[in-house]
């Protein structure tokens, strides 16, 4: 994730599964989009990645707005 991204780039998967990807991105300051068809795994990524926004947020201010500003 850090080779090939930078804070705030988008990173897009296109089989997200339980949403590991997404949570790195969102560790690193990245955006996410990411889409699956299994419904559960896709409520699982959903949980997943609510919970790297909130650890994320926790010592951050504001996710879109940091990840702009590195």
């Amino acid at each position: 994730m850090k080779l090939w991204s930078a804070p705030g780039d988008i990173v897009l998967s296109p089989f997200a599964g339980i949403g590991s990807e997404g949570y790195v991105s969102v560790q690193l300051g990245r955006r996410f989009i990411g889409f699956e068809l299994k419904s559960s795994y896709w409520s699982v990524a959903c949980e997943n990645l609510e919970m790297a926004e909130r650890e994320y947020l926790d010592g951050n201010a504001d996710l879109f707005t940091v990840a702009e500003n590195r």
